[in-house]
């Protein structure tokens, strides 16, 4: 019998199983000690952190209005005036700096998955605060089965779920497929990262009309989900917007 969900780490596509889901999430939710998660001090206040590390999370005060790159002055970045992205606004509230480089680090590559709490905490509340459209859908970066193995989990996928199920939106973390594995974005400059990534990724069915979201940890050059941007408006969607936690600068 097949498993009833969208993904290991999707959403379940019956009501029965979205409702225990959904409990399970609640449980996994609260059963994380109520200290925080960086100092491991003192006691939890907001996003699963303390007071003082909470308010040391650098935030992207004046970011790019589609993009959300960092800008000093002004509402768009020279690179949004000069090409069109195919996707229609981007979120990162917080900077790629220390210490949310560490939490996603650790998240990525030390299994600290209560981190993916912290940032669907940062999206969802960003997300609600700066009164974003509500979606049709969400979903993640996919990863090939290559690397999933290897790492043995998709913190996008993670933190797309959580995000989710904290403003109450259909998540589906099977959406997007990498088709053929692709160099490290981080060893190319921006001309090879775009075409690095030129049909590397496609949509497993059609999403006429629909408006999705595509949930990472964190945005860099914006390459990679520019491209399943592009995918997805090439499988109907009539809208694309980015929810990431943090922006490199």
């Amino acid at each position: 019998m097949a498993f009833p969900f969208d993904s290991a780490l999707g959403q379940p596509t019956s009501s029965i199983t979205r409702t225990l889901f959904n409990r399970a999430l609640w449980l996994f939710d609260k059963l994380f000690e109520p200290v925080c998660l960086l100092c491991r001090q003192a006691a939890e206040h907001r996003h699963g952190l303390c007071a003082a590390c909470s308010q040391s999370l650098p935030l992207n005060k004046s970011p790019c209005q589609i993009c959300a790159r960092p800008l000093e002055t002004g509402a768009i970045c020279g690179k949004c005036i000069l090409n069109a992205n195919h996707f229609d606004h981007a979120i990162a509230p917080l900077l790629y700096r220390e210490p949310v480089s560490e939490m996603i680090r650790a998240l990525k590559y030390r299994e600290k998955l209560a981190f993916a709490r912290t940032a669907a905490s940062v999206i969802s509340e960003a997300a609600l605060n700066r009164g974003a459209k509500k979606p049709d859908l969400i979903c993640s970066v996919p990863m090939t089965t290559q690397a999933l193995r290897k790492r043995g989990f998709n913190q996008s996928a993670l933190i797309a779920m959580l995000t989710g199920y904290r403003l109450g939106i259909p998540v589906s973390n099977h959406l997007l497929r990498k088709v053929r594995q692709t160099p490290h974005q981080s060893d190319l400059n921006a001309r090879e990262r775009k075409s690095n990534l030129k049909n590397a990724f496609r949509c497993q069915r059609r999403v006429e009309g629909r408006h999705v979201v595509i949930v990472d940890d964190v945005l860099t050059t914006g390459a990679t989900v520019n491209e399943l941007a592009r995918t997805l408006k090439k499988a109907g969607a009539s809208r694309v917007d980015v929810w990431g936690c943090a922006r490199t600068e």
